[in-house]
Protein backbone atom coordinates (compact mmCIF):
# COMPACT_ATOMS: atom_id res chain seq x y z
CA UNK A 1 0.00 0.00 0.00
CA UNK A 2 1.43 3.48 -1.51
CA UNK A 3 0.83 5.11 1.88
CA UNK A 4 2.28 2.98 4.06
CA UNK A 5 5.57 2.70 1.87
CA UNK A 6 5.32 6.68 2.67
CA UNK A 7 4.97 6.29 6.16
CA UNK A 8 8.47 4.28 5.95
CA UNK A 9 10.24 6.54 4.12
CA UNK A 10 9.48 9.73 6.59
CA UNK A 11 10.61 7.59 9.30
CA UNK A 12 14.00 7.60 6.86
CA UNK A 13 16.45 9.99 8.91
CA UNK A 14 17.00 13.59 6.71
CA UNK A 15 13.58 13.43 5.13
CA UNK A 16 12.42 16.68 4.90
CA UNK A 17 8.77 15.08 5.36
CA UNK A 18 9.98 13.39 8.31
CA UNK A 19 7.21 13.34 11.16
CA UNK A 20 9.43 13.27 13.71
CA UNK A 21 8.14 11.60 16.64
CA UNK A 22 9.24 10.70 19.74
CA UNK A 23 12.69 9.11 21.03
CA UNK A 24 10.97 5.57 20.70
CA UNK A 25 8.77 6.22 17.50
CA UNK A 26 12.45 7.63 16.09
CA UNK A 27 14.07 4.14 16.14
CA UNK A 28 11.52 2.82 14.15
CA UNK A 29 13.64 3.70 10.99
CA UNK A 30 16.45 1.65 12.56
CA UNK A 31 13.65 -1.21 12.52
CA UNK A 32 13.00 -0.92 9.18
CA UNK A 33 16.47 -1.43 8.05
CA UNK A 34 17.09 -4.28 10.72
CA UNK A 35 14.15 -6.28 11.26
CA UNK A 36 12.01 -6.38 8.72
CA UNK A 37 10.26 -9.35 9.78
CA UNK A 38 8.63 -7.38 12.39
CA UNK A 39 8.16 -4.34 10.15
CA UNK A 40 6.18 -6.47 8.13
CA UNK A 41 4.17 -8.31 10.34
CA UNK A 42 2.93 -4.56 12.48
CA UNK A 43 2.21 -3.27 8.88
CA UNK A 44 0.06 -5.75 7.86
CA UNK A 45 -1.78 -4.95 11.25
CA UNK A 46 -1.91 -1.41 11.39
CA UNK A 47 -3.03 -1.86 6.94
CA UNK A 48 -6.23 -3.15 8.41
CA UNK A 49 -7.37 -0.16 10.49
CA UNK A 50 -6.39 2.21 7.34
CA UNK A 51 -9.47 1.89 5.49
CA UNK A 52 -11.41 3.11 8.36
CA UNK A 53 -9.21 6.12 9.01
CA UNK A 54 -9.67 6.84 5.59
CA UNK A 55 -13.59 7.25 5.83
CA UNK A 56 -13.27 9.55 8.52
CA UNK A 57 -11.12 11.86 6.35
CA UNK A 58 -13.56 11.17 3.11
CA UNK A 59 -16.32 12.25 5.35
CA UNK A 60 -17.89 8.33 5.37
CA UNK A 61 -17.88 8.51 9.09
CA UNK A 62 -18.76 5.58 10.41
CA UNK A 63 -16.82 5.18 13.91
CA UNK A 64 -15.31 8.80 15.49
CA UNK A 65 -11.29 8.50 15.49
CA UNK A 66 -11.42 7.96 19.51
CA UNK A 67 -13.91 5.10 18.27
CA UNK A 68 -11.30 3.83 15.53
CA UNK A 69 -8.38 4.17 17.78
CA UNK A 70 -9.44 2.08 20.80
CA UNK A 71 -11.22 -0.42 18.76
CA UNK A 72 -7.81 -0.83 17.23
CA UNK A 73 -6.08 -0.49 20.35
CA UNK A 74 -7.89 -3.26 22.23
CA UNK A 75 -7.49 -5.50 18.58
CA UNK A 76 -3.74 -5.12 18.75
CA UNK A 77 -2.29 -7.56 21.64
CA UNK A 78 -5.14 -10.49 20.21
CA UNK A 79 -4.18 -9.66 16.60
CA UNK A 80 -0.36 -10.42 17.34
CA UNK A 81 -0.97 -13.16 19.26
CA UNK A 82 -2.94 -14.86 16.79
CA UNK A 83 -0.15 -14.00 13.86
CA UNK A 84 2.76 -13.59 14.92
CA UNK A 85 3.03 -16.42 17.88
CA UNK A 86 5.66 -19.38 17.01
CA UNK A 87 4.28 -22.25 18.44
CA UNK A 88 2.63 -21.52 21.79
CA UNK A 89 5.11 -19.30 22.55
CA UNK A 90 3.91 -15.32 22.01
CA UNK A 91 6.57 -12.63 20.81
CA UNK A 92 6.43 -9.39 22.44
CA UNK A 93 8.16 -7.46 20.05
CA UNK A 94 5.62 -6.52 17.68
CA UNK A 95 3.22 -5.62 20.10
CA UNK A 96 5.83 -3.08 21.05
CA UNK A 97 6.60 -1.40 17.78
CA UNK A 98 2.87 -2.27 16.76
CA UNK A 99 1.91 0.20 19.01
CA UNK A 100 4.21 2.99 18.20
CA UNK A 101 3.87 2.56 14.86
CA UNK A 102 0.04 2.62 14.56
CA UNK A 103 0.65 6.33 17.05
CA UNK A 104 3.45 7.43 14.16
CA UNK A 105 1.09 6.34 11.62
CA UNK A 106 -1.92 7.82 12.76
CA UNK A 107 0.08 11.43 13.79
CA UNK A 108 1.17 11.28 9.81
CA UNK A 109 -2.19 10.70 8.52
CA UNK A 110 -3.97 13.32 10.30
CA UNK A 111 -1.14 15.95 10.31
CA UNK A 112 -2.84 18.15 8.17
CA UNK A 113 -6.70 17.26 9.57
CA UNK A 114 -6.07 17.07 13.20
CA UNK A 115 -4.95 19.33 15.74
CA UNK A 116 -1.40 18.49 17.22
CA UNK A 117 -3.21 18.22 21.08
CA UNK A 118 -6.64 16.29 19.84
CA UNK A 119 -4.04 13.77 18.46
CA UNK A 120 -1.72 13.31 20.91
CA UNK A 121 -4.66 12.83 23.34
CA UNK A 122 -6.00 10.34 21.07
CA UNK A 123 -3.01 8.84 21.14
CA UNK A 124 -2.78 8.75 25.17
CA UNK A 125 -5.97 6.50 24.91
CA UNK A 126 -4.52 4.10 22.22
CA UNK A 127 -1.57 4.06 24.19
CA UNK A 128 -3.70 3.30 28.03
CA UNK A 129 -6.26 0.87 26.03
CA UNK A 130 -3.41 -0.89 24.00
CA UNK A 131 -1.70 -2.14 27.09
CA UNK A 132 -4.17 -4.25 29.02
CA UNK A 133 -4.81 -8.07 27.83
CA UNK A 134 -7.66 -10.48 29.39
CA UNK A 135 -7.81 -13.87 28.51
CA UNK A 136 -11.13 -15.66 27.35
CA UNK A 137 -11.97 -16.60 31.07
CA UNK A 138 -10.85 -13.42 32.42
CA UNK A 139 -13.48 -11.30 29.51
CA UNK A 140 -16.45 -13.75 30.28
CA UNK A 141 -16.27 -13.74 34.19
CA UNK A 142 -18.07 -11.47 36.46
CA UNK A 143 -16.20 -8.08 37.44
CA UNK A 144 -16.08 -9.29 40.86
CA UNK A 145 -14.82 -12.53 40.07
CA UNK A 146 -11.26 -12.92 41.30
CA UNK A 147 -8.80 -12.91 38.82
CA UNK A 148 -5.14 -13.50 38.53
CA UNK A 149 -3.35 -9.97 37.42
CA UNK A 150 0.02 -10.74 35.95
CA UNK A 151 2.09 -7.40 34.99
CA UNK A 152 5.39 -7.03 32.61
CA UNK A 153 6.98 -4.24 30.08
CA UNK A 154 8.08 -3.17 27.08
CA UNK A 155 11.62 -4.46 25.48
CA UNK A 156 14.60 -1.93 26.49
CA UNK A 157 18.19 -1.83 25.65
CA UNK A 158 17.51 -1.14 22.42
CA UNK A 159 19.64 1.61 21.30
CA UNK A 160 22.09 -1.23 21.44
CA UNK A 161 19.47 -3.85 20.47
CA UNK A 162 17.00 -3.28 18.34
CA UNK A 163 15.48 -7.00 18.28
CA UNK A 164 15.78 -6.82 21.82
CA UNK A 165 12.67 -8.51 23.63
CA UNK A 166 11.50 -8.58 26.77
CA UNK A 167 10.51 -12.37 28.04
CA UNK A 168 8.52 -11.02 30.68
CA UNK A 169 5.51 -10.09 28.41
CA UNK A 170 6.08 -13.16 26.59
CA UNK A 171 5.68 -15.04 29.50
CA UNK A 172 2.67 -13.36 30.70
CA UNK A 173 0.48 -13.21 27.44
CA UNK A 174 1.45 -17.04 26.76
CA UNK A 175 0.33 -18.22 30.32
CA UNK A 176 -3.00 -15.97 29.56
CA UNK A 177 -3.24 -18.13 26.46
CA UNK A 178 -2.89 -21.27 28.06
CA UNK A 179 -5.41 -20.76 30.44
CA UNK A 180 -7.64 -19.05 28.08
CA UNK A 181 -10.66 -20.89 29.41
CA UNK A 182 -9.41 -21.90 32.92
CA UNK A 183 -8.37 -19.32 34.51
CA UNK A 184 -9.02 -15.61 34.56
CA UNK A 185 -5.65 -13.40 33.57
CA UNK A 186 -5.35 -10.04 33.29
CA UNK A 187 -2.21 -8.84 31.90
CA UNK A 188 -0.79 -5.36 31.98
CA UNK A 189 2.38 -4.46 29.76
CA UNK A 190 4.49 -1.21 31.40
CA UNK A 191 6.09 1.28 29.74
CA UNK A 192 9.82 1.20 30.76
CA UNK A 193 9.22 4.95 31.07
CA UNK A 194 10.43 7.18 34.06
CA UNK A 195 7.56 9.86 32.75
CA UNK A 196 4.66 7.42 33.22
CA UNK A 197 5.32 6.01 36.47
CA UNK A 198 5.82 9.85 37.65
CA UNK A 199 2.28 10.43 36.38
CA UNK A 200 0.89 7.03 38.46
CA UNK A 201 0.38 4.84 35.43
CA UNK A 202 0.34 1.85 38.37
CA UNK A 203 -1.83 2.66 40.06
CA UNK A 204 -4.12 4.02 37.55
CA UNK A 205 -4.45 0.78 36.36
CA UNK A 206 -4.27 -1.11 39.24
CA UNK A 207 -6.33 0.47 41.87
CA UNK A 208 -9.71 -0.68 40.32
CA UNK A 209 -8.16 -4.37 39.75
CA UNK A 210 -7.17 -4.67 43.14
CA UNK A 211 -10.32 -3.03 44.51
CA UNK A 212 -11.94 -5.54 43.22
CA UNK A 213 -9.53 -8.42 45.49
CA UNK A 214 -7.36 -10.50 42.89
CA UNK A 215 -6.09 -14.28 43.92
CA UNK A 216 -2.88 -12.80 43.54
CA UNK A 217 -0.64 -10.39 41.81
CA UNK A 218 2.83 -10.96 40.09
CA UNK A 219 4.82 -8.56 38.46
CA UNK A 220 7.05 -9.93 36.03
CA UNK A 221 10.39 -8.11 34.24
CA UNK A 222 13.69 -9.31 32.51
CA UNK A 223 16.47 -9.54 34.96
CA UNK A 224 19.83 -10.74 35.11
CA UNK A 225 20.56 -15.14 35.19
CA UNK A 226 18.01 -16.57 37.35
CA UNK A 227 14.64 -16.60 38.13
CA UNK A 228 14.37 -14.33 41.42
CA UNK A 229 11.69 -13.27 43.56
CA UNK A 230 12.74 -10.04 45.07
CA UNK A 231 11.54 -10.10 48.86
CA UNK A 232 12.06 -6.46 49.75
CA UNK A 233 11.83 -3.59 47.24
CA UNK A 234 13.17 -0.60 47.68
CA UNK A 235 11.86 3.22 47.95
CA UNK A 236 15.42 4.53 45.82
CA UNK A 237 16.03 4.76 41.76
CA UNK A 238 19.59 3.92 41.70
CA UNK A 239 19.77 2.37 38.53
CA UNK A 240 21.54 4.32 35.57
CA UNK A 241 20.13 2.58 32.92
CA UNK A 242 18.15 4.87 30.53
CA UNK A 243 14.61 4.44 30.35
CA UNK A 244 12.70 3.62 26.65
CA UNK A 245 13.47 7.58 26.28
CA UNK A 246 16.78 8.36 26.49
CA UNK A 247 16.35 9.33 30.25
CA UNK A 248 17.61 8.78 33.71
CA UNK A 249 16.59 10.72 36.94
CA UNK A 250 19.35 9.13 38.81
CA UNK A 251 22.82 11.57 38.24
CA UNK A 252 25.38 13.35 40.52
CA UNK A 253 25.08 10.78 42.83
CA UNK A 254 21.98 11.15 43.78
CA UNK A 255 19.22 8.20 44.64
CA UNK A 256 15.69 10.23 44.20
CA UNK A 257 12.71 8.40 45.53
CA UNK A 258 10.08 6.75 43.55
CA UNK A 259 7.39 8.04 45.80
CA UNK A 260 6.84 10.47 48.55
CA UNK A 261 6.89 10.11 52.33
CA UNK A 262 6.66 6.28 52.08
CA UNK A 263 8.85 3.46 53.56
CA UNK A 264 12.71 3.06 52.53
CA UNK A 265 11.81 -1.01 52.37
CA UNK A 266 8.37 -2.75 51.70
CA UNK A 267 8.04 -7.00 51.33
CA UNK A 268 6.20 -9.01 49.01
CA UNK A 269 3.45 -11.29 50.78
CA UNK A 270 4.63 -14.06 48.35
CA UNK A 271 4.77 -17.47 50.09
CA UNK A 272 8.28 -18.76 49.35
CA UNK A 273 8.13 -22.11 50.76
CA UNK A 274 5.77 -23.15 48.06
CA UNK A 275 8.56 -22.35 45.31
CA UNK A 276 11.44 -24.37 46.94
CA UNK A 277 11.31 -27.24 44.33
CA UNK A 278 10.15 -25.82 40.96
CA UNK A 279 11.64 -27.75 38.34
CA UNK A 280 13.68 -26.09 35.61
CA UNK A 281 17.05 -24.70 33.63
CA UNK A 282 17.18 -21.99 36.14
CA UNK A 283 17.63 -21.71 39.94
CA UNK A 284 13.97 -19.87 41.39
CA UNK A 285 16.12 -17.62 44.20
CA UNK A 286 14.29 -15.73 46.94
CA UNK A 287 16.45 -13.13 47.09
CA UNK A 288 17.37 -11.17 49.81
CA UNK A 289 19.94 -8.83 48.74
CA UNK A 290 19.93 -5.19 49.51
CA UNK A 291 21.97 -2.15 49.52
CA UNK A 292 22.09 0.98 52.07
CA UNK A 293 23.65 3.77 52.47
CA UNK A 294 25.06 2.81 56.07
CA UNK A 295 25.35 -0.63 55.15
CA UNK A 296 26.19 -1.19 51.74
CA UNK A 297 25.24 -4.40 49.78
CA UNK A 298 24.15 -7.08 52.17
CA UNK A 299 21.28 -10.31 52.57
CA UNK A 300 18.13 -8.84 54.99
CA UNK A 301 16.44 -11.41 56.80
CA UNK A 302 13.84 -9.38 57.98
CA UNK A 303 12.13 -5.99 57.25
CA UNK A 304 12.62 -5.55 60.95
CA UNK A 305 16.62 -5.30 60.26
CA UNK A 306 16.16 -2.68 57.61
CA UNK A 307 14.44 -0.26 60.20
CA UNK A 308 16.35 3.08 60.05
CA UNK A 309 18.31 2.35 56.72
CA UNK A 310 18.51 4.71 53.69
CA UNK A 311 17.48 2.20 50.93
CA UNK A 312 20.48 2.84 47.68
CA UNK A 313 18.99 -0.57 45.82
CA UNK A 314 16.20 -3.16 46.69
CA UNK A 315 16.28 -6.50 45.96
CA UNK A 316 15.37 -6.18 42.88
CA UNK A 317 17.56 -2.98 41.79
CA UNK A 318 16.99 0.21 41.47
CA UNK A 319 15.25 0.70 38.00
CA UNK A 320 11.41 0.46 36.87
CA UNK A 321 10.90 -3.51 37.97
CA UNK A 322 11.84 -2.82 41.22
CA UNK A 323 9.49 0.25 41.21
CA UNK A 324 6.63 -1.20 40.17
CA UNK A 325 6.96 -3.97 42.75
CA UNK A 326 7.23 -1.12 45.42
CA UNK A 327 4.29 0.68 44.12
CA UNK A 328 1.69 -2.57 43.68
CA UNK A 329 3.00 -3.65 47.11
CA UNK A 330 2.34 0.17 48.33
CA UNK A 331 -0.84 0.35 46.73
CA UNK A 332 -1.93 -2.95 48.09
CA UNK A 333 -0.85 -1.46 51.93
CA UNK A 334 -2.69 1.59 50.98
CA UNK A 335 -5.66 0.06 50.35
CA UNK A 336 -5.55 -2.36 53.25
CA UNK A 337 -5.45 -5.62 51.29
CA UNK A 338 -3.84 -8.56 52.03
CA UNK A 339 -3.60 -11.20 48.31
CA UNK A 340 -0.11 -12.55 47.79
CA UNK A 341 1.58 -9.89 45.69
CA UNK A 342 5.34 -9.85 44.94
CA UNK A 343 7.88 -9.27 41.62
CA UNK A 344 9.43 -12.17 39.79
CA UNK A 345 12.60 -11.15 37.49
CA UNK A 346 12.85 -13.64 34.81
CA UNK A 347 16.63 -14.42 32.94
CA UNK A 348 17.56 -12.49 30.59
CA UNK A 349 16.98 -12.48 26.78
CA UNK A 350 18.33 -10.44 23.99
CA UNK A 351 16.46 -11.75 21.34
CA UNK A 352 13.44 -13.69 20.62
CA UNK A 353 14.28 -17.14 21.33
CA UNK A 354 11.16 -19.53 21.15
CA UNK A 355 12.62 -22.47 22.65
CA UNK A 356 14.23 -20.77 25.42
CA UNK A 357 10.83 -18.46 26.43
CA UNK A 358 9.12 -21.78 25.95
CA UNK A 359 11.02 -22.95 28.73
CA UNK A 360 10.54 -19.76 31.09
CA UNK A 361 7.18 -20.03 30.70
CA UNK A 362 7.00 -23.42 32.17
CA UNK A 363 9.20 -22.46 35.13
CA UNK A 364 6.54 -19.41 35.68
CA UNK A 365 3.73 -21.87 35.04
CA UNK A 366 5.00 -24.04 37.98
CA UNK A 367 4.55 -20.57 40.62
CA UNK A 368 1.31 -19.85 38.83
CA UNK A 369 -0.03 -23.43 39.46
CA UNK A 370 1.53 -22.99 42.73
CA UNK A 371 0.33 -19.60 43.89
CA UNK A 372 -3.04 -21.14 42.92
CA UNK A 373 -3.34 -24.08 44.77
CA UNK A 374 -2.31 -21.51 47.63
CA UNK A 375 -4.76 -19.37 47.30
CA UNK A 376 -8.07 -21.90 46.75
Amino acid sequence: MTDMMDVWECLGEGNPDQLRGDVEQRRLHVLHKKAPKICRQITKFVESIYFAQLGFITGDKQLSLDQILVQEAEALIPTIIKECSQGMVVDDRPIYWGRLFTQYFFNWLHRGSVPRAARTDLCSIHEITSRHYANNAARIAPLDEPRVILTAFDPFLLNTNIKQSNPSASIALTLAEIYQNSIPIDVFIFPVRYKDFNKGIVEQFLKPRFERNPLFVLTLSMGRDDFELERFVGLRRSSKALDNLDYSPVRDGRNPPCHTKSPEFLEFTLPTEIFKDVQGRWNTKDNRTVATKARGEFEAQSLNELEGEVCIRGSGGGFLSNEIAYRTRLLQLQMNQSFPIGHLHVPKLSQFWPSEVWKMVRQTSQILKRLLEYCS
